[in-house]
């Protein structure tokens, strides 16, 4: 065998794929300045757009596409909930919404915000720390969403019951999250804007006040449910869902009242 010549050969295999490699990370880079690029471009036209819709945008729109699947879930029941565990407290379940009345009412003035709120009752509430503070809602009426994979999860609500200064009780929807799709690129929260001010859903003269990521479907009649990635949109008191995949607008949440 002649070594000199497979010495060169390997040599200039070599030399081929670490040039081949280092082409293709100068296309990664290129890709990814002109995504950047374009995603500044994008952001420039929207916000002329809203100036020119007269839309008020009280925040950064978020430019994250991550990867997300579709969720399976089920919702928790009263077998789940074990009522001789929760002490101090009148608990009943209605289909899959626990609704608590506290025994002793804690009172709100010791928290400084709903956070801490959620810290002190993690010896009260089940699954406590699996439910996140959302940022929109306020010490006197905190809202906390059921987490998954660090996204709030839109149909799995803890609402406080406060009232006089004192937390009085609490509603709660639990999910179970069975299994979940293939990972997919969701739509930029620009294209789903942009739907919405074109169908008018979000009119002339309003203000949008947040825009989150999370995942959200409304219930039907089986086991397990389909949960979608879904961009939320509050604009007044109003609340879009528009599906991270397919860009068509989800139902709402129905209102629910706390408990009295």
């Amino acid at each position: 065998m002649d070594w000199s010549k497979t010495k060169t050969i390997l040599i200039l295999a070599f030399l081929t794929l670490n040039l081949f490699l280092g082409y293709q990370v100068y296309l990664s880079k290129l890709q990814h300045g002109v995504e950047s690029e374009s995603a500044q471009n994008t952001q420039w036209e929207i916000e002329n757009y809203l100036s020119k819709q007269n839309i008020t945008l009280k925040m950064d729109i978020p430019q994250e596409t991550p990867l997300l699947n579709y969720l399976y879930v089920e919702y928790v029941t009263s077998a789940t909930f074990e009522q001789e565990e929760m002490a101090d407290q009148q608990v009943v379940v209605d289909n899959t919404v626990l609704e608590s009345r506290l025994e002793k009412p804690i009172a709100i003035r010791d928290f400084k915000s709903p956070k801490d709120v959620l810290n002190q009752l993690h010896n009260t509430i089940k699954f406590a720390d699996q439910y996140k503070e959302d940022v929109n809602w306020t010490l006197s009426a905190p809202v906390y969403w059921q987490m998954h994979d660090g996204l709030p999860m839109f149909v799995a609500p803890l609402e406080l019951h406060i009232a006089d200064g004192f937390i009085r009780g609490y509603k709660q929807t639990y999910l179970l999250v069975k299994n979940q799709g293939s990972g997919r690129k969701i739509i930029t929260a620009y294209t789903a804007l942009r739907s919405l001010i074109e169908k008018e859903v979000i009119k002339s003269g309003e203000s949008i006040d947040s825009i989150s990521l999370g995942y959200y479907g409304f219930k039907y009649d089986a086991e397990i449910q389909v949960l979608a990635p879904v961009w939320r949109f509050q604009h007044g008191n109003k609340v879009e869902y528009m599906n991270g995949f397919t860009g068509t607008m989800e139902r709402p949440l129905d209102k629910r009242g706390m408990v009295e």
